[in-house]
């Protein structure tokens, strides 16, 4: 473990060389625990009581129904918090069940221990709440475009999130695409060669450019 895995949230620290933090003579208290590849790190409905920050690996998070029925929300590589926004929530509960992908390498730091490192830590505070944040804006995003209808609908409000002066960048791959939509690989290929034969939009490698605006804008009615 590094200590720049440590102080991940810092602000003050983010943009410092390996060598500067290594003379930080910030430590803070935390346990370390190993995964392998298919256990679960953690189930949806356990109480956060750490702060868990991945250090190594990958894991893939998913809700599960009452009668068991899984649904693949996001994977998520290291390094990266994990449920960090629900340590100080009054309900702190996981909200999905985390599995690792391959062999994973996870840090714990306790619900008192972040709390006198933000309080003795603007840098830390700062970048906490940011990362809380940002977090909530991604779920907010994911949720709005869970919220459309058909699979054309959200490739529609995905480009027209992304669009600049007509031409946009998701800036992922189909494979990333069907994933972040939840949807089937194939099925996103089509729909989207469809838009392209449409000539609603121009496509190719996550890249394209917007031919007719009031097509794309009214696969979202």
């Amino acid at each position: 473990m590094e200590k720049r895995d440590l102080l991940f949230f810092c602000t003050m620290c983010r943009d410092k060389s390996a060598e500067e933090i290594e003379k930080i003579k910030c430590n803070i208290p935390h346990t370390v625990k190993y995964f392998k590849r298919g256990e679960h790190i953690a189930y949806q409905g356990d109480t956060v009581q750490h702060l868990a920050m991945l250090l190594k690996g990958k894991v893939k998070t998913e809700i599960v129904s009452n009668s068991g029925f899984s649904l693949p929300v996001e994977e998520i590589e290291a390094p990266y918090p994990l449920a960090a926004a629900f340590l100080f929530a009054d309900d702190n509960r996981f909200p999905v069940d985390v599995v690792a992908v391959q062999k994973c390498e996870v840090l714990y730091i306790s619900k008192q221990s972040v709390e006198q490192q933000i309080a003795k830590c603007p840098g830390f505070m700062r970048g906490f709440m940011a990362f809380n944040a940002n977090r909530m804006l991604y779920i907010s995003e994911r949720l709005k475009i869970f919220a459309q209808k058909g699979i054309k609908a959200k490739i529609a409000y995905f480009i027209l999130s992304k669009e600049q002066n007509g031409k946009f960048d998701l800036g992922r791959s189909i494979s990333s695409l069907a994933e972040y939509f939840s949807v089937e690989r194939p099925s996103l290929s089509r729909a989207i060669s469809e838009m392209v034969n449409e000539e609603i939009i121009t496509y190719n490698s996550g890249k394209g450019k917007i031919l007719n605006i009031n097509s794309l804008s009214k696969l979202l009615l």
